[in-house]
């Protein structure tokens, strides 16, 4: 079974490579993507609480050189370069519950449960390059392989919808809940943090549509595509996991109120999955005309031959 898989990807490395034998066509084209992203996340073990992804916008300029063979008169097999350049945004949400022990300035315990629901929002524009096996018959394109996507300019926005600060006395079995005197978090509560999405990611690019001829040499196109993560620079578990709220002990009588911070979100995260999908619209151009490939291989057309004889 190994040998016939391994011949099969022989046979298709082979039909691929050889495509310069046959007619040839060349396109460039330009277009523009648009549609949605998102970073699926995985939680760190330990981390009580939920974390799912939240959907944002994505738009792209799209710049391709694309290379048919015509291995039959049916369709076309070759290889696409592209490159990109774009802006959009996605994010993560959910909610936190910490529970931690703090002390008062007269050495009486505080057992502290705060919970949270959060969510961050990064804003990013990335750059990305892909090799595609391009695929064409009767107007049809498929277009599949790996794709590099580097994002740069970056930022993240920690926002904090609802919070409750429960302080508990175990010595007086009191209950102190949103108050200053034992710590309250007034929500909506935003700040800039660092954004979350990996430096770079390697994705798996997959492209289907239709294209519709404008004329010999241009035509119009429009496809599906979607973008799925299968290796990013994101590392396993960066720093210990903390508390999202933390409340600060209180030192003194003069100063009984704590301070409250909120914390990072990326040591809950442990891993991050960007997927992207939408819709390319494009128009291609041909940059080389295949008629001089055909005449030339064509092994049918005997003139030549003719005008050999003629000559003699």
């Amino acid at each position: 079974m190994k040998s016939e898989k391994f011949i099969v990807l022989i046979c298709t490395l082979y039909s691929v490579l050889c495509t310069p034998l046959w007619a040839q066509t060349s396109m460039l084209s330009i277009g523009v993507r648009g549609g949605g992203q998102m970073m699926l996340p995985t939680a760190v073990a330990g981390m009580t609480g939920t974390m799912s992804a939240t959907f944002g916008g994505a738009g792209a300029l799209d710049l391709r050189y694309t290379f048919y063979g015509e291995p039959t008169d049916r369709i076309d097999i070759g290889f696409a370069v592209s490159a990109g350049v774009g802006y959009g945004s996605a994010g993560i949400q959910g909610t936190r519950t910490d529970t931690y022990t703090n002390l008062d300035y007269k050495g009486n315990a505080l057992d502290y449960t705060c919970t949270a629901q959060y969510s961050q929002t990064d804003r990013f524009a990335k750059a990305d390059a892909a090799l595609l096996l391009a695929m064409r018959f009767s107007g049809v394109t498929i277009n599949i392989g790996p794709r590099f996507m580097l994002p740069f300019a970056a930022t993240g926005t920690v926002t904090i919808s609802e919070a409750s600060i429960d302080a508990y006395y175990p010595a007086y079995n009191v209950h102190v809940r949103n108050q200053l005197i034992t710590g309250k978090l007034t929500t909506p509560y935003t700040l800039p943090h660092t954004a979350i999405i990996p430096r770079y990611s390697l994705l798996v690019a997959a492209e289907i549509g239709y294209e519709w001829s404008l004329s010999e040499q241009s035509s119009l196109g429009l496809q599906l595509y979607a973008d799925v993560g299968v290796w990013n620079s994101a590392g396993k578990n960066p720093a210990p996991i903390t508390p999202l709220i933390q409340v600060s002990p209180i030192t003194s009588q003069e100063n009984p109120v704590p301070t409250v911070t909120v914390g990072d979100i990326a040591p809950m995260i442990k891993e991050l999955r960007y997927i992207d999908f939408g819709v390319r619209v494009y128009y291609a151009f041909s940059i080389e005309s295949d008629k001089g490939y055909k005449s030339r291989f064509n092994t049918r057309d005997t003139r030549l031959h003719r005008n050999r004889y003629y000559w003699w």
